[in-house]
């Protein structure tokens, strides 16, 4: 049991190792290459048998498998996962005579899981000071990471955040230290430029105010605080595949821009809903704008407001507004009169309102075939191609009215149906 203890404390370690970029017995997770990056025990296990030197590696039995490799989320297996007698055939190749010890040669896993590439029964790692170091390097990583999550309870906000530097210090480039400090950071910030902080409710996780006005105009935006979420949808031809993605914490319009709010930036309204027909005009979204409108719109906006930075939300933010908000209530049935007052109906957790069918919104993606990757020019404000817009409008069926929906246009097209909301990426 003490030698299986020493093996999983090695394990560990060499997890920690690896997000110190200081792995042990470095040429071996180099030659294990990309398999090293998730199957990090195995690894381990691996490296300290003699099967390195006997050029057993990861490909040698389980092949390149390349397809399991790009999807990193189990969805394609490994190319070969041999079982009960087929492995005992692989390890013939190095011991033709069966076991060292018992020349059994009919099941190696009477003493070695599959996995397990050496033998519990004998020691695993001899004494070494380098393991010695990180683990203790690790124990205290984690009391400084205890002591500023406690501090942080307390709302001391300097103190945690002096806690979670000293575990950097520990562990450079850890993400949750990084994130906890940064959270810190922005609990003792108390100008945010182009922002008036409304209310009193931070995000526990970002350390960002929830709700804010654009400075000298007004306009209420929202925290989404980012992450992970599933983006597109098998059901729906121009949303597949499904596929993961992740976005930064970021700021959206609680509501679409109305067109009182379109005027204060531009000095006129191109709506065609307005007049002695729409009594409450000021209240209704902007409607007949292009996506060449809109970067005309974010232009003025951001040389008026101090620290700008406003722009269309990629679709990605978007559809992770629409879904991890967790949809509050349907939208109202489509109207082909024409887009009903903003405010009307919320959307989800996050304080947004009519992402569903209102008016269809610009969003800054070019419309390219998934999975959505903003690496492979689709975010470009200078490329050539259709805009994407996304939420569906008051004149489209219900199967439009889905956040996973895509819909694209010409980027100078002005529709009555089409509209906008703004973004902002958290400022600095």
């Amino acid at each position: 049991m003490a030698s299986l203890n020493r093996l999983l404390l090695a394990a560990a370690v060499a997890t920690a190792s690896l997000a110190w970029g200081q792995a042990p017995q470095d040429e071996n997770f180099k030659q294990a290459g990309v398999c090293a990056r998730c199957h990090v025990i195995s690894v381990v296990e691996w490296s300290i048998s003699k099967h390195p030197q006997a050029g057993a590696d990861c490909v040698a039995c389980h092949g390149k498998s390349e397809g399991h490799v790009i999807d990193e989320r189990n969805n394609v297996k490994p190319e070969h996962i041999p079982h009960g007698e087929a492995i005992a055939g692989m390890c013939a190749n190095c011991h033709g005579d069966g076991c060292p010890k018992t020349k059994n040669q009919a099941s190696c896993q009477k003493c070695h899981h599959y996995h397990a590439l050496m033998n519990p029964d004998q020691p695993a790692v001899a004494k070494d000071d380098h393991y010695e170091e990180l683990a203790a390097r690790w124990t205290r990583y984690r009391e400084r990471m205890a002591e500023g999550e406690r501090k942080a309870q307390a709302r001391d906000w300097r103190g945690a955040r002096a806690a979670f530097q000293a575990a950097l210090k520990e562990k450079p480039g850890d993400p949750t230290a990084a994130e906890r400090e940064r959270m810190c950071g922005r609990r003792l910030k108390t100008v945010w430029p182009g922002f008036e902080i409304t209310g009193s409710a931070y995000d526990d996780r970002t350390g960002l105010p929830r709700k804010v006005k654009v400075a000298g105009l007004g306009i209420p935006m929202a925290l989404a605080p980012g992450g992970e979420f599933e983006m597109g949808s098998d059901r729906l031809a121009m949303a597949r595949p499904a596929h993961t993605v992740r976005v930064e914490p970021f700021y959206l319009g609680e509501r679409e821009l109305t067109q009182a709010e379109w005027i204060a930036i531009m000095g006129a309204n191109p709506s065609t809903h307005q007049g002695a027909a729409f009594p409450e005009a000021a209240r209704l979204p902007v409607d007949s704008v292009s996506w060449a409108d809109c970067q005309e719109m974010i232009a003025r906006l951001n040389a008026r407001v101090a620290g700008g930075g406003f722009r269309l939300p990629t679709e990605a933010e978007w559809e992770f507004a629409a879904k991890q908000g967790k949809t509050a209530a349907p939208p109202l049935a489509p109207d082909a009169k024409g887009p009903g007052v903003t405010g009307r109906t919320p959307a989800n957790q996050f304080g947004l309102f009519d992402l569903l069918g209102n008016v269809w919104e610009w969003t800054s993606s070019l419309a390219k075939p998934y999975p959505y990757d903003p690496r492979d020019g689709r975010e470009d404000p200078g490329g050539k191609g259709l805009r994407v817009l996304r939420g569906g409008s008051f004149s489209d069926a219900a199967e439009w009215l889905d956040p996973s929906a895509r819909h694209s246009d010409r980027p100078e097209r002005r529709l009555k149906w089409n509209g906008v909301r703004l973004a902002r990426s958290v400022p600095d």
